[in-house]
């Protein structure tokens, strides 16, 4: 599993952690206008697994499974309706379990929970359907969104009303298609990957937001963008990590990409980027693992890497089935002042002499 994809679920697992503690109390009971409205939601849902058997006219909602209310208000907060088997169930019990998921439609409803927070629809099969445009505003609380892994198409139109500090947004897996939508600069993390995105990444990285932009877990990875990689990322002081790989970048890496101070994980992998391995990439120091493979990158392996970027534990700059890169001349000797490195990939390149002597002696390496 990639570090950015362990970052943004550390992220999401805090946000719901940060939720456990308003979990269901036995002193206090639905508010009835609520409990309507996840009954209305529920009506035009096919529940093949019975979930929500419990959901009824007479029941008291903050005790109904995936319902979590605010232990003083009695307010819905949470609704929790993803599937808890996922992509890490074996393929036979994985299979058998599609049947079993939450499908239909999305009833308006939804938006009648003033004070939810926190929507969680991930993992069903929702059928290859367009999410209606009043999913989109939902309350402006809500700062826990996830809805990845279903088959939702559509565009997405710009996220500038998240209004909470730390909105973390997942809506990776699907089909969803057209230009990258604008963010509100109170997102947190945005996970689009796997998806049909397209277009130029110029407005979604250029936008000037009148506050600072908070974004610290950026995934793109495998859409169908296109064109340079604009030279914006200075709106970005706070990103933690940034996975663009598998599209269809070319140009340059952009020189705004070294002034992150927190960066951990950078990966570009297969894309049609050109260039040597940008100097100013060692101002990133808490780099953990950089993946440029599978582009077009020419010029030499730079010493700088070994001596600026300590902490590296993956560095790869290796072909794949598409592309080389061009690197060429020898492997430096400061290669082997990464102590904590574990995984080194230079394959498939220009590469001539010998392996550095000490190589053998970094411990770490797998």
């Amino acid at each position: 599993m990639g570090s950015v994809t362990i970052t943004l679920l550390m992220l999401l697992c805090l946000e719901t952690f940060k939720l456990g503690f308003s979990a269901r109390n036995h002193s206090i009971t639905c508010i009835q206008s609520e409990r309507q409205a996840l009954l209305r939601f529920k009506q035009d849902l096919k529940d093949p697994s019975n979930r929500l058997v419990a959901w009824t006219h007479d029941g008291d909602c903050c005790k109904w499974d995936g319902i979590v209310c605010d232990n003083v208000t009695g307010h819905v907060i949470k609704v929790q309706l993803g599937s808890s088997q996922g992509v890490f169930a074996p393929n036979a019990e994985a299979e058998a379990r599609v049947g079993l998921k939450l499908r239909g439609k999305l009833n308006p409803s939804m938006i009648d929970l003033k004070y939810l927070s926190n929507l969680d629809l991930s993992n069903n099969d929702f059928g290859e359907t367009q999410i209606p445009t009043w999913f989109w505003h939902l309350s402006s609380n809500q700062y826990y969104l996830n809805i990845s892994r279903n088959q939702f198409q559509g565009s997405i139109p710009d996220l500038l009303t998240m209004l909470h500090p730390s909105a973390v947004i997942d809506l990776s897996s699907n089909n969803f298609r057209g230009p990258l939508p604008r963010l509100s600069s109170n997102v947190t993390a945005i996970d689009l990957s796997n998806n049909s995105m397209s277009g130029s990444t110029s407005h979604f990285l250029c936008y000037k937001s009148n506050e600072p932009m908070k974004l610290e877990v950026l995934n793109l990875g495998n859409n169908f963008l296109s064109g340079e990689i604009p030279d914006c990322w200075k709106m970005f002081p706070r990103l933690v990590a940034i996975k663009l790989c598998d599209n269809n970048f070319s140009g340059k890496i952009p020189r705004s990409m070294g002034t992150f101070t927190f960066l951990q994980s950078l990966h570009m992998r297969n894309n049609i980027l050109v260039g040597e391995v940008p100097f100013f990439l060692k101002k990133c120091s808490e780099l953990l693992t950089v993946d440029f493979g599978a582009n077009q990158l020419s010029g030499y392996i730079p010493p700088w890497m070994g001596e600026r970027l300590s902490k590296l534990i993956i560095f790869s700059l290796r072909t794949n089935k598409f592309n080389d890169n061009n690197l060429s001349g020898e492997i430096p000797e400061e290669v082997t002042n990464l102590v904590g490195l574990q995984s080194l990939n230079f394959s498939h390149n220009l590469l001539v002499g010998t392996v550095p002597e000490n190589i053998g002696a970094m411990e770490s390496l797998e």
